[in-house]
């Protein structure tokens, strides 16, 4: 082994990367040579400096966090749907129920006002029917041997400038 790859041991023994047999035979390794020694000393010093000084820091949310947040927010929305849908069975249930009440209650209203009304027609016995208002008259005259009709409309028009 070159120094550069025996530098990389020494660095990953502090670490605590090496362990086992490998770990005791470059710990024999480093107590023959004193710069090793040394090496592993700075390091190790080096190593309690930063652990001390490094601020605790929060890793940011894995994909799967954030993938069962979206699956969190889907539930919710399908809960508060099933909810929904609770007021959409009672509004099919009810709703046809009220059309008929109401429909019923039109009925009966109309019921009550069952006379022709009041048009301003009057009927003569010679079957003349005469509607006048402020700018038409008409007037009917139906004849039941010759199967004919007539209908004489006047209008009123002002003419006047």
């Amino acid at each position: 082994m070159n120094e550069k790859e025996i530098e990389l041991r020494v660095q990953a023994l502090v670490d605590g990367e090496i362990t086992g047999r490998e770990a005791e035979a470059l710990r024999v390794f480093i107590e023959g040579d004193a710069g090793l020694r040394e090496l592993q000393d700075r390091l190790t010093v080096m190593r309690r400096l930063m652990k001390g000084a490094e601020l605790p820091r929060s890793l940011p949310e894995s994909g799967d966090f954030h993938w069962s947040q979206i699956a969190k927010a889907i539930d919710c929305k399908e809960r508060k749907a099933k909810s929904g849908s609770r007021m959409g069975w009672f509004l099919r249930r009810v709703t046809p129920w009220v059309g008929f009440a109401c429909i019923l209650l039109l009925l009966n209203s109309t019921s009550r006002h069952n006379g022709p009304p009041d048009l301003g027609i009057k009927i003569g016995s010679d079957h003349e029917l005469e509607l006048s208002n402020h700018e038409i008259e008409v007037m009917t005259f139906n004849t039941e041997d010759d199967d004919m009709s007539v209908v004489w409309l006047d209008f009123s028009i002002d003419l006047s400038p």
